[in-house]
């Protein structure tokens, strides 16, 4: 009985949320509960989740001008244009890129694809398949045949699945192979960067020198992951880079591909 009460009251919250076009200064209002760098560039599209009671079970994805903008902010979900290369890209769309020219690369991806660079949910409103239905309800109107996205916690969160992406693997970064190698490199690996007290831990317990060289090494990993801008205004303390090292570093990143049916096999510049 508890857990039907539980259930239609989960239902009758989620029929008042709404999918709308936002803005960026939505992002930045929810920016705060991301564990990524704050600052995002090259931003195309912005969609929101946004609750009323007033929605009721009227729940729409593109909502009346007239209502637009009203109702608790949410959550968000940025697109943005994609990074010229990406060898996770080049694996899962090899057919398309061994066909694209060497010269105009980068207006052809700017062109006909779109990276989902941040998806973020108030606390209180995680659990809901709300994560799985933005991303799904928003891919359709990024406007382009691809959409991707990278996760390093997929197996945690899998909600781009839940949302219709295909998952590939994915190589970790340049930066992360560095990082691994140094730790390798000071006898250090997987098991001292179980928590970030362990590896805090082990850092402080190498020769002075070695210990020095880690320390960089861990710095300019963790600037490359937050962010090199927010890591200039805010500089995290050892054990807080340890932390995001613990967290990030060895778990698999996953790549995910959508691709607009509509759309795609018509790319504009391509010949077959």
């Amino acid at each position: 009985m508890e857990g039907t009460v539980k259930e239609r009251r989960e239902s009758t919250l989620v029929a008042g949320v709404r999918v709308e076009a936002g803005r960026l200064e939505d992002w930045y209002a929810l920016a705060g509960l991301h564990y990524r760098s704050h600052l995002i560039g090259g931003v195309a599209k912005i969609f929101v989740l946004r609750y009323s009671e007033e929605h009721g079970s009227a729940s729409r994805t593109v909502a009346p001008e007239n209502n637009k903008g009203q109702g608790e902010l949410i959550g968000v979900i940025a697109y943005s244009y994609p990074a010229v290369a990406l060898a996770a890209r080049n694996r899962a769309l090899a057919p398309l890129v061994a066909r694209l020219p060497a010269r105009g690369r980068a207006r052809f991806w700017n062109a006909h694809l779109r990276t989902i660079s941040r998806v973020v949910l108030e606390p209180n409103w995680r659990g809901l398949g709300l994560a799985a239905r933005l991303v799904r309800e928003t891919l359709p109107q990024a406007g382009t045949p691809y959409v991707e996205a990278l996760a390093a916690m997929a197996r945690v969160h899998p909600f781009f699945a839940q949302a219709g992406m295909t998952e590939y693997d994915a190589p970790p970064p340049p930066q992360s192979e560095r990082l691994r190698e140094a730790l390798a490199a000071a006898g250090l690996g997987r098991a001292d960067a179980r928590s970030a007290a362990a590896l805090v831990a082990a850092v402080n317990a190498l020769a002075e020198e070695e210990r020095g060289w880690l320390l960089g090494e861990i710095g300019r990993w963790t600037r490359s992951y937050l962010g090199a801008k927010t890591a200039k205004v805010w500089h995290p303390t050892l054990e807080q880079s340890c932390g995001y090292v613990a967290r990030f570093l060895y778990s698999e990143p996953s790549y995910y591909l959508w691709a607009n049916g509509e759309m795609v096999g018509g790319e504009a510049g391509i010949k077959s």
